[in-house]
């Protein structure tokens, strides 16, 4: 369905003035394959619900009611013909009331694109909470924004780890993800307290990869200060250009931190904007074509101009690139260095967060073990296998049990053994538990079969129904010969696992971190 909101804007008609401006200032200076680390997208119908108004600005809505992932594919065919781009993508400011459905908008369109995404977290999520959400939905990190932070603070007063909270950034060490960071408070890059947090960051969580977005909002001069003098110490912090049209401030961060830190961001959909923007004593104006977005006048950060000086203004995100390359061009950056901040800096940031350590734990089921706990199903409830017609009752199984956004039932069908996926049902004909035996070999599992995509309804935990579908999926792994048979599963997993132990499965120490872990899960359940 098409945003007609593209229409009334005229998002999409590129002038002579654009074309010029990307054949002959932007496209050749560019590498051939882009990474955006930063772009936000949200879908149609889940529009926000109204912010603390002094905690965000208002103009961005102007750009855009919604952006969808086609959206962001469309404008980067757009906006950079000719050039391949893959996005980091999260959603746009939620409210606590809509972060759910958002992020799980998030996921979906990770999954249908291949992009990499982050999670938008809240700050009343524990750090338990935060890493569940980050694997269930296969995020690489997360994104926060101070509106979020306790609705008893003034807006001056909130501090980042407010919104990112300590256990948080604990958990997003550990396991060196991505946190994408919006620097809260008026004085911006150069707030005392802002700096000394970014110092502390730097120094305590060195796995994480904090990416500061928006050179840390420094949009004018005077939003600098002493910063990059107290940043140029630090060794682990990157910082994304997106939305900023600085040249000044973009030399002074190549100085400081050099081109191996810095990375390209878009922050579209609101760079689609036709702008050009100035600083008026130390805040900055966009100046847009008249009538464009509305009614403007009682916002200080945008001003009309007339419609003879519109027709020099192209859109914010060329302005953001043209300043870019202005101020490398000055500091002496190679094409190499400009290579490195439009892809190979992100590629890097993004492939460690996908692997540092995203190392599940694993369990084994003893070599030549045939004996079973003795489990019986309750009264009212029956096993049986998969049927063509339970497709969309799996799926609602598995979204209920916490697998956001599940749709796997294909992939499962392939992999799984004949008569292989089971169903605990109850009398009303509800799935309630399932676990599956999947043909998967893997490095360490050469002949290998997996125990897995287990869940049990939350409504009916408790009455041994995850033991009854593990224990009948390995009995028909044994009974097709299979003698290798392992199931994956996560730290914070422990009723799971308690489950597996008391099935008879065993740890697997296929990796030197696994011991301590192992360790700490155990003396969690109390397990000898």
């Amino acid at each position: 369905m098409k945003n007609p909101h593209f229409k009334k804007e005229k998002i999409f008609h590129l002038t002579q003035l654009d074309r010029k401006i990307y054949t002959e200032q932007i496209e050749k200076f560019l590498p051939e394959q882009i990474i955006d680390i930063h772009a936000h997208i949200w879908p149609r119908g889940l529009h926000k619900s109204k912010i603390h108004a002094s905690r965000t600005v208002s103009w961005p809505e102007k750009v855009a009611r919604f952006h969808t992932v086609s959206h962001l594919l469309k404008t980067y065919r757009f906006l950079f013909p000719g050039k391949k781009l893959t996005a980091l993508m999260f959603a746009n400011v939620p409210t606590l009331r809509t972060l759910n459905s958002w992020n799980r908008y998030i996921y979906q369109a990770s999954r249908e694109t291949g992009f990499p995404a982050l999670v938008f977290s809240s700050p009343r999520w524990s750090g338990k909470k935060l890493e569940q959400e980050i694997r269930r939905g296969n995020f690489i990190g997360a994104k926060s924004y101070l509106s979020l932070a306790p609705s008893c603070l003034k807006t001056e007063e909130i501090r980042i780890f407010d919104f990112f909270p300590l256990p948080q950034l604990e958990v997003v060490n550990r396991h060196g993800w991505i946190l994408m960071l919006h620097l809260p408070r008026s004085l911006r890059l150069k707030d005392p307290l802002n700096l000394r947090q970014l110092v502390e960051i730097d120094k305590n969580f060195p796995r994480m990869k904090t990416i500061v977005a928006h050179v840390g909002r420094a949009y004018c001069n005077q939003d600098i200060g002493s910063a990059f003098r107290i940043l140029k110490k630090t060794k682990n912090l990157f910082f994304d250009i997106s939305a900023n049209t600085n040249e000044w401030v973009f030399g002074k961060l190549i100085e400081a931190v050099g081109p191996e830190r810095i990375l390209f961001g878009s922050d579209l959909p609101i760079t689609r904007m036709r702008m050009k923007r100035i600083c008026e004593k130390g805040v900055y104006v966009n100046l847009i074509p008249p009538g464009l977005y509305g009614d403007v006048s009682q916002d200080p950060h945008l001003r009309e101009v007339t419609e003879g000086q519109a027709k020099s203004l192209t859109f914010f995100l060329y302005e953001e690139i043209l300043a870019f390359l202005k101020a490398a061009k000055t500091k002496g950056l190679t094409r190499k260095d400009i290579r490195n901040v439009f892809y190979d800096n992100a590629l890097r940031v993004i492939e460690q967060a996908k692997s540092y350590p995203v190392k599940q734990l694993q369990m084994l089921w003893p070599s030549g073990k045939t004996s079973f706990p003795r489990v019986d199903l309750p009264a009212g409830y029956t096993l049986r296998t998969f049927q063509r017609k339970d497709r969309e009752k799996y799926i609602q199984l598995m979204r209920k049990a916490g697998f956001t956004g599940w749709n796997q039932v294909e992939t499962v069908l392939q992999k799984a053994l004949p008569e292989g996926i089971f169903f605990v049902e109850d009398s009303q004909g509800n799935l309630v538990a399932t676990a599956c035996c999947l043909h998967n070999p893997t490095r360490f599992h050469p002949s290998g079969g997996e125990l897995g995509w287990v869940a049990v309804d939350p409504d009916y935990r408790g009455k041994g129904l995850g033991l009854v579908v593990c224990q009948e999926a390995v009995r028909r792994f044994l009974g097709a010969g299979y003698r290798r048979i392992y199931l994956l599963t996560d730290d914070w997993r422990l009723p799971a696992i308690k489950t597996y132990w008391r099935l008879g499965f065993v740890p697997f120490l296929y990796h030197s971190e696994m011991k301590e872990r192992w360790q700490k899960v155990i003396k969690k359940l109390g397990l000898s």
